[in-house]
Formats: C-alpha cells, sequence, structure tokens
C-alpha cells in the first residue's frame, strides 16, 4: 500500500518537482484512512503543506477512500547526547542567517527546463544537494538568459533545506565597492572575514565588470583561493567564458576554469513559449495564445520577454482588454527583431558620414570606428542582442564586440555627453523606423 501510493503521487508530480522537493519524502506509517508521511526538516515539511497538499490529499483518498487523511512529520533529532537542551520536544531549526540579500522568486520550481540550460540547470540543483561537489563552478551566458536565477535558487534551495548554511550572493561590483568602504574606514579585516571565513557558499555574479580593476581582481583572487582551499562551494557568473575575461591575470582565469565550466544557450521558440507561460502563471496574468507567440516572436531573451509580458498584463488590468491591435501599439521598436538591421547600419553610417560597407570593413577611421562602436553598444544595450548575434551583423570577433561596448560603457560612466547625444538622436531615428517612419 506505502509503495501505491508513492506511485500514485509520483504520477500526479513532474520529475523536476519531485526531485526537489521529495528526495527524502516517504510513508512512515499507515493508520486505517490515516497516513503519516515523513521528511528530514521542518522547512521540506511546511514546504509541501503548501505547495503540494491538495495533491497529496488526492492521492490519498483515491487509494484509501474519500474520508482519508494525512499528515506530515519531519525526521525526530536525535538529541541522546544533546544533554545542554533543557526542551525535550522536537527540535526547531533556527532560521538561516543571511550574509547578504536574496530573491526568494528565484527559485528551482520557477525555472523551465530546456536543452539550452539543461545541463547547467542539474549542475546547480546537484551542487545545491553537495555543496563543493563541482568546485568551482563558472557559469556563462549572454545577458538576459538566467544566469542570476539559477544562482540565487541554488542559494534560496540550500538556505531553505540547511538553514546553518551561511550563502553570500554579490556582483563584482557590489563586492568592489564594499572593498572600497571597507579600506576607506580602516576595517579590511572584518570585510575578509564575512567572505572568506562565514560564507560556506560564495557566489559572484556579473565577474565581467571588474575587467579592468587590478586591485578588486587581486582582492577577488585571494578571497577565492581562501573559500576554495576551505572545500567551500564558490561559483562565479559571467556573460562571457573565462578566456575572454580580458585583462584577467591569468592565474584568475586558470582558477576559473579548475572546475566546471558551463553555458547557457539561447533558448528555443518552444523554450521561450514556456518561458512565457511560466511568468503569466507566476504573475498571476492572462494573455490569448496569439498575442502571446507575437511577443515570442519578437523576443529571444527570457528578460526582454518578461518585461513585454509585464506590459501588457499591466494593461489589461488597468484597462480590462487587450487585443493584437493593441499589443503592436505598445511594443515598438524594443526587440532587435522588430527592427530591420540593414537600417540599423544605414542610419549608423549616416549618423557618421560613412557607409554600411565601410562599417562592416576592416578600416579603422575615427568616424567608422567610432560609428561602429556606437551601433555594437545600441544592439547590445537597446534591442537586446547577443554579442554573438551583435558580431555576425557588424562582421567582427566576438571578443571585439566585447571590447567596443565595454569602451563606450567606460566612456558613459565617465559623463561623455557627445556619446549620450548620440545614442538618443540613434534611438529616435530607430524608433522613427519602426514605427512606420522614415528617416
Amino acid at each position: 500500500m506505502k509503495d501505491a501510493i508513492i506511485k500514485a503521487l509520483r504520477e500526479k508530480i513532474s520529475r523536476q518537482r519531485w526531485e526537489h522537493w521529495f528526495s527524502d519524502f516517504s510513508v512512515k506509517k499507515i493508520d486505517g484512512n490515516h497516513v503519516v508521511f515523513e521528511v528530514g526538516n521542518i522547512f521540506v515539511k511546511d514546504h509541501l503543506e503548501k505547495e503540494f497538499g491538495k495533491v497529496i490529499s488526492k492521492v490519498v483518498r483515491e487509494i484509501l477512500g474519500k474520508n482519508s487523511t494525512f499528515e506530515i512529520v519531519y525526521a525526530e533529532v536525535n538529541t541522546s547526547h544533546q544533554n545542554s537542551f533543557k526542551d525535550e520536544g522536537a527540535l526547531i531549526r533556527k532560521r538561516p542567517l543571511l550574509l547578504t540579500p536574496l530573491n526568494n522568486k528565484y527559485t528551482f520550481e520557477n525555472m523551465v527546463v530546456g536543452d539550452f540550460n539543461r545541463f547547467a540547470y542539474n549542475v546547480f540543483l546537484e551542487a545545491s544537494k553537495k555543496p563543493g561537489f563541482y568546485n568551482p563552478i563558472f557559469l556563462y551566458s549572454d545577458v538576459g538568459l538566467g544566469k542570476t536565477h539559477l544562482a540565487q535558487a541554488l542559494a534560496n534551495y540550500v538556505l531553505e533545506t540547511d538553514p546553518d548554511m551561511k550563502v553570500a550572493y554579490l556582483t563584482s561590483e557590489e563586492f568592489m565597492n564594499e572593498m572600497i568602504t571597507a579600506i576607506k574606514a580602516g576595517n579590511t579585516e572584518e570585510f575578509r572575514e564575512k567572505y572568506r571565513k562565514k560564507a560556506d557558499i560564495l557566489i559572484i555574479d556579473d565577474i565581467q565588470f571588474l575587467i579592468g580593476k587590478p586591485g578588486a581582481q587581486i582582492e577577488l583572487f585571494h578571497t577565492f583561493n581562501a573559500v576554495h582551499e576551505a572545500g567551500k562551494q564558490i561559483i562565479i557568473c559571467s556573460d562571457r567564458p573565462p578566456q575572454e575575461l580580458k585583462d584577467f591575470h591569468s592565474r584568475m582565469v586558470s582558477r576559473f576554469q579548475m572546475g566546471i565550466v558551463v553555458k547557457i544557450e539561447k533558448p528555443s521558440k518552444d523554450a521561450l513559449i514556456k518561458i512565457a507561460r511560466k511568468i503569466m502563471e507566476v504573475k498571476g496574468g492572462e494573455i490569448n495564445d496569439e498575442i502571446l507567440l507575437y511577443v515570442v516572436d519578437i523576443f529571444d531573451s527570457p528578460r526582454l520577454l518578461q518585461g513585454a509580458i509585464l506590459k501588457l498584463i499591466a494593461y489589461k488590468n488597468l484597462f480590462g482588454e487587450l487585443n493584437m491591435e493593441i499589443a503592436r501599439s505598445l511594443l515598438p521598436s524594443v526587440s532587435s527583431k522588430n527592427t530591420d538591421n540593414d537600417k540599423l547600419l544605414e542610419i549608423v553610417s549616416e549618423m557618421f558620414d560613412c557607409n554600411k560597407e565601410d562599417i562592416l570593413s576592416k578600416k579603422r577611421l575615427k568616424n567608422i570606428s567610432f560609428a561602429r562602436k556606437i551601433g555594437m553598444y545600441y544592439a547590445h544595450k537597446y534591442l537586446g542582442m547577443s554579442t554573438r548575434e551583435i558580431g555576425r551583423l557588424f562582421n567582427k570577433t566576438h571578443s571585439s564586440v566585447v571590447q567596443n561596448i565595454r569602451q563606450i560603457e567606460e566612456s558613459l560612466k565617465q559623463g561623455n555627453l557627445a556619446i549620450k547625444s548620440y545614442l538618443k538622436r540613434l534611438n529616435k531615428s530607430i524608433k522613427g523606423f519602426a514605427e512606420g517612419g522614415t528617416l
């Protein structure tokens, strides 16, 4: 009977969810028409009751009768050698200590898994159950494909299943800023202890922002070594593979490659449809299939897809209606697919007094080189194109695209008003074209 209940339950729950939450789920006993299930700890118990209570109840009633009931208990802790505890009741696990903030909406359950991210997903799922087994993990992909979601999903899973673990998640920019603040305040030892000694799992996101920051790289190098040598898990996320981290010291790059390097690929259209449906499920919105397929057809990044869907949901909630005409009017020219690539090159070449063939050539004249950089930056930041796509469009290598985009980023950080003006003009021209205007 126990096996029949577990088998019936597995048939009603997806494989991913079963692996996430039912790995130590079992039938402890059956007392008449009452079933007692057992799990590993109180946090898993609470989650199962909240998220799967209805389906568990349905299975129990189907097998034992309509008046059947169930309860979930967590494994008792052996306190025979814990004489210091005066309370003889069940041991309640303490709440996890957060070293850095996390978004609790980033979970494994909320992820759509497909061919584009299955390997990375499985690596992170396994690492969440066995921290340090794959060490380090270097995760990379183009922007907006789910690196941050996956990294924080691991952190949230670990903290929920083992609250004694201490997880630190932060971007490389936050790491650098905190380091600078610590130096100015004269408490660098406190900063180092936080990440080198206190953290059981250290996750550094957007590592590429430390390019050209040798001081922060040195500090990260020693932090990396301390965490790794202590056998604690370290995870690095980037928008490019280790070997393309220009200006990073070779010893740092080699450490990134000493564990497992995983990539999230660009999702297929079918995967994007599943992602879109998941976004609607999480946000509680509803968009008909015709509009959904339209949105998926023009947005090939999950991040841009989410922004578009949220905009449509918001409009429908505010005005009570949403049709294809409205959807088209709400989503002009924000996707690379909504803009003719040839027109982008044509607009850029006209702005800088050259021609499209010049931009696609190897010519390095000042106006041509600058036009190329502005075009690449615009395609990446405004149109959401991946650096690989931009490389194909501009007939340039991936590393060249990354370098040109970074140079414009640095100029903008320094307050270059001329570049801001060019981008504003370019954006106005692109929008005019996408909305049916003329150049």
